[in-house]
């Protein structure tokens, strides 16, 4: 068996060349090794910015359809006060039969956005697109809250079906419900404006095919009067 023995450098040139050689090579697998690792970040990256922007599109165009239910929950909230006025002032008021309020809410879905910022996905995006994401979950969060006080402020509300007779006690609960009623929709009002602005501004435009369940609103329902019979709701 032949034993190659080590050759010695023959002088200092030879020597760096040696030196050279390894140090490129190890420059090359570090350069290759970088850019498959940032190929690999661009398409995490990528991924991540298009399932958030899908899931705040279908937030956005599920949240517009409330725009269709709107106006007859203001109509009702000034008929309500119209009738604790009537009941404040002594007069017979007929017990309302059909007060509804909202009988949809959009759900707040971010799924996405928290299994991409678990995952340290959106941390690949640029600080500017954090934020932009983050500013319109953030609206959508407050307008979340708001709609489970709405929710709530109605169900008092709901408690006038059928009454007879108002206390000054139950008047003056009621006029709370209604105040926090009429403040909430017009906060919910600004806060979807809100996030559907932000949101336009990180390319998403609310125009989401959403699968509609049986029974869902598709268009703007018949809204009739809070004294109207209860099989007149829709």
């Amino acid at each position: 068996m032949d034993i190659h023995k080590p050759k010695p450098w023959r002088g200092v040139r030879e020597f760096l060349k040696e030196i050279g050689t390894i140090v490129i090579g190890v420059l090359i697998a570090l350069g290759a090794e970088a850019v498959v690792q940032k190929v690999h970040e661009d398409r995490l990256s990528d991924e991540a910015r298009e399932a958030v922007r899908g899931e705040l599109n279908v937030n956005i165009t599920n949240l517009a359809l409330r725009s269709l239910v709107e106006p007859c929950m203001v109509r009702q909230i000034d008929e309500i006060g119209a009738l604790l006025d009537q009941a404040d002032a002594g007069g017979s008021v007929p017990p309302p039969t059909n007060i509804a309020g909202p009988n949809m809410s959009g759900i707040v879905a971010t799924q996405r956005w928290q299994a991409a910022t678990a995952g340290g996905r959106t941390s690949l995006l640029s600080s500017e697109e954090q934020r932009a994401f983050g500013r319109v979950y953030g609206w959508l969060a407050l307008l979340a809250g708001q709609e489970v006080d709405e929710r709530r402020a109605w169900t008092h509300l709901r408690a006038l079906n059928g009454v007879r007779r108002l206390s000054p006690e139950m008047i003056y609960g009621e006029r709370i419900a209604l105040f926090e009623a009429r403040d909430l929709d017009r906060g919910i009002k600004h806060d979807f404006a809100s996030a559907k602005h932000y949101a336009n501004l990180v390319g998403v435009k609310g125009d989401a095919h959403l699968v509609m369940a049986p029974g869902s609103i598709k268009s703007a329902p018949a809204c009739p009067s809070i004294d109207a019979p209860a099989s007149a709701n829709p």
